[in-house]
């Protein structure tokens, strides 16, 4: 897993590293803790003084009330099944002429208009062709519909999201969307599903969307990006900083004109859909509409798992050009903090590489990401150029056999480190580089790299955040410490 995030008003254009994608998160992965190396004494901190609805509220453009979110599930895929736990979808297809549905059992054609929603018995089987789409159900009804358009399945009965989730954009007023009844494959998802045409891939290929209220997409996340029986209050700091993300993200999606928001993996937050754990239910409900602000705008609030000890800077990390430069906002920059998160499995670690891998992963990395170091032959030494304020390294010199050096950036070092290369077995967890933060030691034809923690090391440390809230530190006061500077505020 886990994982990352949020927007302003006046943002034009995604710009993008051509190495680096800006997600809110490197994740929380599913593994038992181990045995806290020191006992820290524990943190004071008075119980949370103001409630949510004491909070100031923040002037977002074009957020009245809780909005949806246009997350995708599956990219480029031919086939999906839909589900109902109500036995029964509607389907739409959205600026599509006209439809048609014939019954496989010969019970003749003919034609319909796109409104009111066609009704079918799940599941429903989708694939499109060069035709058109076709839909297959239980019963045996296929129906068939403008292939240019994009299809939008309900679930019987769900009345908040038929009245809402059609009207697509809008800010929903009303509380969440209802319990999940919608199933994708299997899996339970909330709202709609929408299915989108993706030429660019082929006449098969669409991608998968789910729109779904803010609220309810963020019970998915949260259960996605920390552990089960973690501590309410880190719950509730990882509900702030995914709703701050996922609104910032949102925006910016919206004025590049994406059919989607977010992605539903770590290139933005993990969301899985599914039943949320009471303890993650109660955390996003009671946080419901609270984001982290700076300068008025909602703050891109990206996380990580694990720290190790020395927190990263935003503007070292990501692209600051025209388009992003929220990543100059000074609650994303590294500040001096108390060393937490020293249960996390990953707060130190070491793993090996042979030269030669080594040199074939930066090879290709750079190859498909048009870099210099495409032209690098055999590492003959890794050293830091640069460090933060706080002494994490920022940039290393990477030096070759012919005495050649590139400069890489500790993120593109740590991507490029665990890229694909043929010839070699895939990374795995047991041997990948988890950070840009580590000691590059070569002896002979072996590389060790003795590493601190997992990810980014931008903004929320989650194993810090679950040690802090097991000492009883609130969660306002968490984010306080991984976001100096920001103001905690209601969106809505």
């Amino acid at each position: 897993p886990l994982l990352p995030r949020i927007t302003r008003s006046l943002l034009t254009l995604l710009a993008s590293l051509s190495t680096l994608t800006l997600t809110a998160c490197n994740s929380v992965e599913f593994q038992s803790p181990v045995v806290r190396k020191d006992d820290n004494k524990p943190i004071t901190s008075s119980p949370s003084s103001t409630s949510r609805s004491e909070l100031p509220r923040a002037i977002i453009p074009g957020i009245a009330g809780e909005p949806e979110v246009r997350v995708r599930l599956v990219a480029a895929s031919g086939k999906a099944s839909v589900g109902c736990t109500g036995g029964v979808v509607w389907v739409s297809s959205i600026n599509s002429v006209n439809s048609t549905s014939t019954s496989s059992g010969g019970g003749g054609s003919g034609t319909a208009a796109s409104r009111p929603p066609a009704r079918m018995v799940a599941p429903v089987s989708i694939r499109l062709n060069s035709v058109s789409w076709e839909l297959t159900d239980a019963a045996g009804l296929v129906g068939r519909f403008d292939r240019s358009a994009e299809l939008r399945i309900l679930a019987q009965n769900d009345t908040a999201s038929t009245s809402s989730v059609l009207a697509s954009g809008t800010s929903r007023t009303t509380p969440s969307t209802p319990i999940p009844t919608l199933l994708l494959d299997g899996r339970r998802y909330p709202g709609a599903l929408c299915f989108v045409p993706r030429s660019d891939v082929g006449a098969w290929a669409y991608d998968t969307i789910n729109l779904v209220g803010v609220e309810d997409y963020l019970k998915g996340v949260v259960a996605s990006e920390m552990l089960p029986s973690w501590p309410l209050n880190a719950y509730q700091a990882q509900a702030v900083a995914s709703r701050s993300y996922a609104l910032h993200e949102r925006q910016r999606a919206r004025l590049r004109g994406s059919p989607f928001d977010l992605e539903a993996t770590v290139a933005d937050q993990v969301y899985k859909g599914g039943e949320p754990p009471l303890q993650v239910a109660r955390a996003v409900n009671e946080t419901r509409g609270v984001v982290l602000t700076w300068n008025s705008l909602v703050l891109r609030a990206y996380y990580h798992s694990t720290s190790g000890g020395r927190a990263a800077s935003a503007k070292d990390t990501w692209p600051v050009n025209r388009g992003s430069e929220f990543n100059l906002a000074g609650p994303l920059q590294a500040s001096p903090r108390e060393e937490t998160g020293q249960t996390s499995p990953w707060f130190r670690w070491n793993v090996t590489r042979s030269r030669a891998e080594l040199s074939a992963r930066l090879r290709k990395w750079g190859t498909d990401m048009g870099q210099p170091v495409k032209a690098i032959s055999t590492v003959a030494q890794i050293a830091v150029a640069e460090r933060n304020n706080v002494s994490r390294p920022v940039r290393y010199a990477v030096t070759d056999t012919s005495g050649r050096s590139y400069a890489l950036s500790a993120e593109q070092l740590r991507q490029a480190s665990n890229h694909p290369a043929g010839g070699f077995a895939n990374i795995v967890r047991e041997n990948r580089v988890n950070s840009g933060d580590a000691d590059w030691q070569i002896v002979g034809e072996v590389v060790t790299i003795n590493g601190r923690g997992l990810g980014h090391g931008v903004g929320m440390c989650q194993w810090s955040a679950k040690e802090l809230a097991e000492r009883g530190v609130d969660y306002k006061s968490i984010l306080t410490r991984f976001y100096p500077g920001a103001k905690i505020e209601k969106a809505y």
